[in-house]
């Protein structure tokens, strides 16, 4: 046990002279997990040390406690040697639950009847600490772990007891993010936070990593609005999030509106390009014409014009944005998303990458390359969430839309070249016949499907001799949405005794070719597309989330499996087609598939805490 004493009969007022009673006083310092902080040098001052007569100081032993001894009945300030704890307190874990009411220090300090107190490293520390010298703002320290800004360390009014003081460690939260081929939930999930947080502005953004990210009082949430919160693990303060960068275009009304951000911290990096949300945005939506793709992106094929023009625009006004990010990724692994546009973008940046098999999440995008360059991005890991009838799924057509007018220089050419396309598009709808390099799509699906089921039957009329029947088709009642990953199909490592996968595997690849076409989207049961699909916070983010609270709450009840139970069970109707009945049953297959992409998460060290951590704070959205 450190024990520190002092004679305190120097110079101290006249009132204390003589044979005085001595008084002492413990402090016990424990992390959130109940271990000790042992070997923290402390420094303890009262009225009479600052009269000059002495000082206390030490180190906390092996089982965290620090004993002062020899004390007159006077309050006592206790401070610790900030790069010490600094050091020690990096490296303790957070306890799952992050209030004082989740602490196991708290309730066993009140029986012993010993004093409690939950502190960040800020309450203890003397001095602000020189482990940080990338954090410029040296007045204002980070909010959460030093509140106190004054370093006034703790005051002890009572004495002869002991205190117990459980120090917060000094960590930050950091998304769980896995670099692998296979889809991951939490890498969709986590992403599609990432891409709706582009569309915030440059202070929000920094908000989200300099300060969300270092509360640990919850798990960093996107908005006030909505309540998506991250799946996190918490890591060293010193591997946090650094310097996010904020890039964009908009100067003046002709240049493009290109914004995204990145960040890194030792594990990763995030891209996250925006997707249309201004005038300019659309515009660049609408430049459609195919253009012969930069030899750096690919050495044949065609590109959309408005999406090159925006991407290299960026990359022409953000020169040292861009040099410091490749400067980043050199040691990093990358990752990438985007919606709508900002997938697109996401898409072309990735394609400038794939030496480096960048990893791309995205969300509601528009066809960027013709059939001739995407065959060439096989490096690039692409997972293209398609939210069921969304209108910008699926333009520009898959069609051949290429002509010698836009070879002519400037605006008229580009101006005839469309229209030819447009005149192209229509003969190739009538006759039903592509030819040439068609605009594709690139990489993996996942699409969430709003699925009705068909009942044929046959109606009669007239006499039993000369009956007069016709077909009749309507839909049952029930519907419901599916979340479809295909390449679960291709999955090896699902064991081939799981029922679904044996059913899968039954069907013919015509079939799930059939289902599944490659890059383009899959025949819907909706007539029409619906514009009303594309919005990131109202559309992909809450049936991603609702997929996500389904597998970490697996027990609870909800309302997309009930929608969903209801629906498989009219399988067993009379007079659903086989072709519609075959589809609906992979399509159920599927879905109890998804399971399967949340197992890489289970299986971290931290993953069990992780999603315990977001299962406290879920909620069900209405889609």
């Amino acid at each position: 046990m450190s024990t520190a004493t002092t004679s305190l009969k120097c110079k101290f007022p006249d009132a204390y002279t003589g044979e005085q009673r001595k008084y002492w006083v413990e402090i016990q310092l424990l992390d959130e997990m109940e271990q000790p902080v042992a070997d923290i040098p402390y420094v303890a001052e009262n009225a009479a040390t600052r009269s000059q007569c002495a000082s206390y100081t030490g180190k906390s032993d092996a089982s965290g406690i620090i004993r002062i001894e020899g004390l007159h009945p006077l309050e006592i300030t206790l401070r610790l040697q900030a790069m010490p704890l600094v050091q020690e307190m990096e490296k303790r874990a957070l306890r799952l639950g992050r209030t004082e009411d989740d602490s196991t220090v708290k309730p066993k300090a009140i029986i012993e009847g010993y004093e409690y107190r939950y502190l960040k490293i800020g309450q203890l520390c003397d001095k602000f600490p020189d482990l940080m010298p990338e954090w410029q703002d040296k007045a204002n320290p980070p909010q959460y772990h030093f509140p106190d800004r004054r370093f006034s360390g703790q005051t002890l009014k009572k004495l002869n007891c002991r205190y117990v003081f459980e120090v917060c460690p000094f960590r930050a939260w950091s998304l769980i993010l896995h670099q692998q081929k296979d889809y991951s939930i939490v890498n969709a999930y986590n992403l599609a936070i990432m891409a709706d947080l582009s569309y915030f502005t440059e202070r929000e953004i920094i908000q989200y990593f300099e300060h969300q990210c270092l509360d640990l009082s919850t798990a960093p949430k996107l908005s006030d609005k909505y309540d998506y919160y991250a799946v996190v693990k918490d890591v060293p303060f010193s591997q946090r999030y650094i310097n996010p960068r904020f890039v964009t275009t908009a100067v003046n009304i002709i240049q493009h509106d290109t914004q995204l951000f990145y960040i890194s911290n030792d594990e990763h990096v995030i891209v996250a390009w925006r997707g249309s949300q201004e005038l300019r945005d659309w515009i660049t939506d609408a430049t459609f014409s195919p253009q012969i793709c930069p030899s750096y992106l690919s050495s044949t094929g065609k590109i959309h014009k408005g999406f090159l023009d925006a991407f290299e625009c960026a990359k022409n006004k953000a020169e040292d944005s861009f040099r410091g990010l490749s400067i980043l990724i050199n040691d990093r692994n990358l990752f990438m998303c985007g919606h709508s546009l900002g997938g697109a973008l996401a898409l072309i940046y990735a394609a400038e990458l794939k030496s480096i098999k960048p990893l791309l999440y995205t969300y509601g995008m528009p066809r960027v390359f013709t059939a001739d360059t995407v065959l060439q991005l096989t490096e690039v890991t692409h997972y293209r969430h398609v939210n069921d009838s969304d209108t910008v799924t699926s333009v520009p057509p898959d069609a051949n839309l290429y002509n010698w007018f836009y070879k002519v220089y400037g605006p008229i050419g580009t101006l005839l070249g469309m229209t030819w396309s447009v005149a192209e598009l229509l003969t190739q709808k009538i006759t039903g016949i592509k030819m040439g390099d068609c605009f594709w799509h690139h990489g993996d699906i996942v699409v969430f499907y709003y699925t009705t089921q068909v009942v044929e039957s046959l109606q009669c009329e007239g006499s039993i001799s000369a009956p007069k029947c016709r077909r009749i088709k309507y839909r049952l009642p029930k519907k419901t949405k599916y979340y479809l990953i295909p390449s679960l199909a291709e999955d090896k490592n699902i064991s081939a005794k799981n029922q679904d996968i044996q059913f899968i595997r039954s069907l013919s690849n015509e079939s799930m070719e059939k289902f599944f076409p490659e890059n383009t989207n899959p025949d819907l049961d909706s007539i029409i597309t619906d514009p009303r699909n594309h919005f990131m916070p109202a559309a992909y983010l809450p049936f991603i989330n609702n997929q996500l609270v389904e597998l970490v709450c697996r027990d609870e009840k909800m309302k997309t499996k009930e929608s969903r139970a209801a629906f498989e069970k009219q399988l067993s109707d009379a007079g659903i087609p086989d072709n519609e009945r075959e589809r609906n049953r992979l399509f159920a297959a599927l879905q109890r598939l998804v399971g399967e992409t949340l197992k890489v998460t289970e299986q971290l060290p931290e993953g069990a805490t992780a999603l315990e951590r977001f299962r406290k704070t879920r909620k069900e959205y209405g889609v």
